[in-house]
């Protein structure tokens, strides 16, 4: 039966590419459209959002400092969570960046051998998520033209991310655990008896392959999404939906399709039917999910361990039930009443060059709490002595 399957794989899957390209060539100024916007999308908002924190997280994974942070807050980590303390670094970067950098240090955690393969998928479970100027700029102030449901977007996010990563503390619980390391341990080599230019350069190479990465998939999703629109797959799954008794109207249903398969465009035509309740819960439920392709990227960085792909997709589903959850019982306490900005915001705005500052800025910030919180640490263990 799977040997069955698998062959039935093999034929569908070029079928599918074959369709996919005959598409594009029957219609290439709209593909090319699709593509521009995607590229255009990854240059403007995703390469000056997520380069510095990339960089940032490659030197302190580089340096060390992720496993002082490890020791530090086991205390906090291993009960919540059911991880060790270097978990939090990968929260709080991917908290404070946005998707899929938490996805990323998991890999270069999982890679390095410094966590175990249960403790992987645990984790992953709540770190990889989207970042404050995403939910906040973009979705708050560039769609919905009120920061307060941008606020109200994070933190319904985080609630359902702590919330996913408490019950996936049970997740293997009567397992051993045993971290072996998946590459060589040429992989463990101590890096600071390396110069410091060295590392800088290789820690930037990374951050731009990554970022390329990326900027395939993104660009990919885009033309994905027009070709589904072209063969109508959008509005008849929206209407079979429909007829299966999904309490939402058809507007909704295909705002929210095409936040499954792509984020962006799902948030910004939900925030185009208005304000209400369910509207926005079932924003940030689609923001807590990210959409295929935040799920593809995130499997790319993750494609060199041993981690469970299905697992990983079933957590991130769990993450945006319970986010929509958390946001049942938080609404009430948010008014949303504020004065609606002006419709003409761009949904990207500021440009690429003020957001490069700000995430720049931001990750900086965060770098230099994480490095004087160590070294304060350090201090008083010497004191000590």
């Amino acid at each position: 039966m799977i040997i069955a399957s698998k062959k039935v794989l093999l034929f569908i899957i070029p079928l599918i590419v074959l369709i996919f390209n005959i598409l594009i060539i029957f219609n290439p100024a709209v593909i090319m459209s699709s593509a521009r916007s995607g590229a255009l999308l990854w240059f403007n908002s995703v390469l000056p959002s997520l380069l510095p924190f990339m960089i940032g997280t490659n030197l302190l994974l580089r340096f060390g400092v992720v496993d002082f942070l490890g020791t530090l807050l086991e205390p906090v980590m291993k009960p919540l969570f059911g991880v060790s303390g270097k978990g939090a670094f990968a929260f709080v970067m991917g908290a404070t960046s946005g998707y899929p950098i938490g996805a990323q240090i998991c890999a270069n955690l999982r890679e390095s051998g410094k966590i175990s393969q249960i403790e992987t998928q645990r984790l992953l479970s709540f770190v990889n998520n989207s970042g404050p100027l995403f939910m906040i700029g973009a979705v708050g102030v560039g769609m919905f033209g009120n920061e307060r449901i941008g606020y109200f977007i994070l933190i319904t996010n985080l609630a359902g991310a702590v919330l996913t990563g408490m019950l996936f503390k049970f997740y293997k619980r009567k397992d051993r655990e045993i971290p072996i390391p998946i590459k060589d341990s040429a992989v463990k080599s101590r890096v600071y008896d390396q110069p410091f230019g060295k590392i800088l350069s290789d820690s930037v190479w990374a951050a731009l392959e990554s970022l390329l990465k990326i900027a395939g998939f993104i660009i990919l999703f885009s033309v994905l999404l027009k070709i589904l629109e072209i063969i109508g797959f959008i509005k008849k799954s929206a209407e079979f939906l429909l007829n299966l008794g999904i309490p939402f109207n058809r507007e909704i249903i295909e705002s929210s399709l095409y936040g499954f398969i792509e984020i962006t465009n799902g948030t910004n035509s939900l925030s185009a039917l208005g304000t209400d309740r369910s509207v926005i819960i079932l924003c940030a439920a689609l923001v807590a999910f990210g959409g295929m392709s935040i799920f593809s990227q995130s499997i790319a960085f993750l494609s060199k361990t041993d981690i469970n792909p299905l697992i990983y997709f079933i957590s991130k589903l769990l993450n945006a039930v319970l986010t929509a959850a958390a946001g049942f019982f938080l609404y009430p306490l948010f008014n949303f009443e504020s004065p609606i900005l002006d419709s003409a915001v761009p949904v990207f705005a500021p440009g690429p060059v003020d957001r490069l500052l700000l995430s720049t800025i931001i990750c900086a910030m965060m770098l230099f709490t994480i490095l004087v919180t160590c070294f304060a640490v350090k201090i008083g263990q010497y004191i000590k002595k």
